[in-house]
């Protein structure tokens, strides 16, 4: 007997939840994008956006005391040097990398909350690493006084940022990869609830 062909918004035999678009199966058309719509509620997803984006803004402040120390030299005189500062700054930039793409929380597709919960975990973990470089970029114009150190800590992290960060490209890879693994839960909807304590 012929088993009959998988529809669009199943996989494994499972039905995707809100098939009333079968070119969106898993309502990536909900996004809301990075502000929320006249007179919108809540939204966990715009919530953790504007979170990613005061991450970048604190990043950006760090850069600017940097530059206003940078002109007081003579506090720096005596400090290690700067070439091998610099090595160390990139060696962590690199394994920050490696923790950012390969960081070990999976998603559980359990149910909405579940799901919502560890992608949630994973993106804190993920700009943790992300971070690394930028804050030992600092610590080495600290010891040296070689303001060039945190831009280059600051490149790995951007990169690490745009990996981890909440950008539409990363939730359509993750909800690929999601049905990849069988899981029929929408990401972007499950994003979009709030956070509670009693759930």
């Amino acid at each position: 007997m012929s088993s009959a062909p998988v529809a669009a918004g199943q996989h494994g035999g499972v039905t995707a939840p809100h098939e009333e678009d079968p070119k969106d199966p898993f309502r990536l058309g909900d996004d809301p994008g990075w502000r929320p719509g006249p007179g919108g509620g809540p939204d966990g997803l715009i919530a953790l956006r504007y979170l990613f984006l005061a991450f970048c803004s604190a990043l950006l402040l760090i850069g600017v005391v940097v530059g206003f120390l940078a002109s007081d030299t003579d506090r720096f005189a005596g400090g290690p040097s700067a070439w091998a500062v610099a090595a160390g700054v990139a060696l962590v930039g690199a394994l920050g990398l490696l923790f950012v793409r390969f960081v070990p929380v999976r998603l559980d597709c359990a149910d909405e909350l579940a799901l919502a919960r560890s992608w949630r975990s994973r993106f804190f973990a993920r700009m943790a690493g992300a971070e690394a470089s930028a804050f030992a970029g600092f610590v080495g114009f600290a010891l040296t006084g070689a303001p060039a150190l945190y831009p280059l800590g600051l490149s790995f992290t951007a990169v690490g940022f745009a990996l981890a960060g909440p950008f539409r490209a990363n939730l359509i890879r993750d909800q690929e990869q999601l049905a990849l693994d069988g899981c029929p839960i929408s990401l972007v909807p499950a994003l979009r609830h709030t956070v509670s304590t009693d759930r």
